[in-house]
């Protein structure tokens, strides 16, 4: 990035742009924190001079032709395979409940002081690379790791509610703290976020979600009251107590689950909502605590919480696909002494693609469970049977198929077709060697007795 910039300089010298271009926001504070940034954002304190400069780039033969949007000000371009946006210095005026601001020429300071946060305020000229601060606590901050307002808060996240969300973000991503004001101001106006498109909280949710502490983040959305407008079912879990597997309440230990998961958006997905639904299947006996197949209602509301939220079909199959299946294993505790090689290979071909991950998810909650349920070898040991029967099967498929049967039985297509090639699959899991011959061999015998007791 520091090529991009040199020819950006190099192409404005002794031009109107010069000392009037600087780049502005994330490149500059990870220039501070001596990490590297390919997110370069210029601003030109020049009348249109965002715009300008893209066109001038291009003229120069520097840059590909650049993409104006006139109504903000701003230009995009890509110079030597990296994307640049250009803007004017602006100050902006959002209208009520609206992301789109009204924006008119606005000075440099007047630019700074409406960005978001002071550690995203700081400057940096494009000609000699020196940084001002015109806050004057942008650099303090970054330094003693805080996020703050750049000005009223209030003002801030009612100019643009999403702010609230990555203030959030950049706290887990940066390890950064965010400051008391701020914080209020975040709970002042938390039902802002629902003026919000859901495509821009789902984005925001999953940088959270895949940062190194999501746990922490889903932990602040419901502090300041941020998930009441985005999961209200979230909200729910918290305090809401458990059986005697559990040494926490159901929100921290989804919390947990989560926060032991991999950093795969399916997998903490999965994680975060994977007991969505115990509240709602909670049961009580003589024995104790129950939530009877909690584990398909959290799927079925975990479907319509990421269909709101616009999250891809194929994701929302996926997560779906986990949750319904993470109990599937609780019965047979942490040696699997109970669990055969036949529903060890029937987990196998049932989950296919999806083996790994669920595997993943129930050690990510079994090991966040009260200390005598946790079940920290089950996976392990699951793992060394899965190789095993890998070997056997060899990556072998069914070989019988629903023509092979209607040949065989001299049958018509629709008559019970499938519950035979059900029985086909059963007898395959058993006996994984075994050809198409033997396992037809096997219905039919099994058919035969089948119509005796009839």
């Amino acid at each position: 990035m520091n090529k991009v910039i040199v020819i950006i300089a190099n192409a404005i010298r002794q031009t109107e742009f010069e000392n009037n271009t600087f780049i502005a926001g994330g490149f500059v504070r990870d220039k501070i924190m001596k990490k590297k940034s390919n997110d370069l954002d210029i601003v030109v304190s020049l009348p249109n001079g965002g715009i300008n400069l893209a066109q001038f780039l291009f003229k120069k033969g520097i840059s590909s032709r650049p993409v104006i949007f006139y109504r903000f000000g701003t230009a995009q371009l890509v110079i030597s395979g990296h994307k640049i946006e250009f803007v004017m210095t602006r100050k902006e005026s959002y209208r009520d409940k609206s992301r789109k601001p009204d924006v008119i020429q606005g000075t440099i300071t007047e630019d700074i002081y409406r960005r978001d946060f002071t550690m995203n305020s700081l400057i940096m000229n494009v000609m000699d690379n020196k940084i001002q601060d015109i806050t004057n606590k942008g650099i303090d901050d970054i330094k003693a790791k805080i996020i703050r307002a750049t000005s009223q808060p209030n003002i801030i996240f009612e100019e643009d509610p999403l702010r609230m969300l990555r203030a959030v973000r950049f706290a887990v991503q940066l390890d950064f703290i965010i400051e008391e004001s701020t914080m209020n101001g975040i709970i002042r106006n938390a039902k802002m976020i629902e003026n919000i498109s859901r495509e821009r909280i789902r984005d925001e949710l999953i940088k959270i979600l895949l940062s190194p502490a999501p746990a922490g983040g889903i932990r602040i959305l419901v502090q300041t009251g941020i998930m009441q407008y985005i999961i209200p079912e979230i909200v729910l879990l918290n305090g809401a107590q458990q059986n005697k597997y559990h040494d926490k309440d159901m929100l921290e230990h989804s919390l947990q689950v989560l926060q032991n998961t991999p950093e795969d958006i399916v997998l903490r997905l999965s994680a975060l909502l994977h007991d969505i639904a115990k509240p709602q299947t909670r049961t009580e006996d003589k024995k104790g605590v129950h939530f009877y197949r909690h584990e398909i209602a959290s799927a079925k509301r975990a479907q319509k919480i990421l269909n709101h939220l616009k999250f891809p079909k194929e994701t929302i199959t996926k997560v779906c696909k986990l949750i319904k299946n993470h109990m599937r294993l609780k019965a047979f505790g942490d040696t699997l002494k109970n669990f055969s090689d036949v529903a060890v290979r029937r987990l196998i071909f049932q989950m296919d693609s999806e083996l790994e991950p669920l595997l993943s998810l129930i050690h990510a909650d079994n090991i966040s469970h009260a200390k005598d349920y946790n079940l920290p070898n089950q996976i392990p040991n699951l793992k060394l049977r899965i190789t095993s029967n890998l070997k056997k099967i060899n990556g072998k498929k069914l070989p019988v198929t629903g023509r092979d049967i209607m040949l065989h039985f001299e049958m018509s297509e629709g008559q019970n077709i499938g519950r035979i090639l059900d029985k086909a699959y059963e007898i395959w899991l058993m006996h994984p060697l075994w050809n198409k011959t033997e396992i037809l061999k096997e219905i039919r015998l099994g058919e035969e007795l089948w119509k005796k007791k009839k």
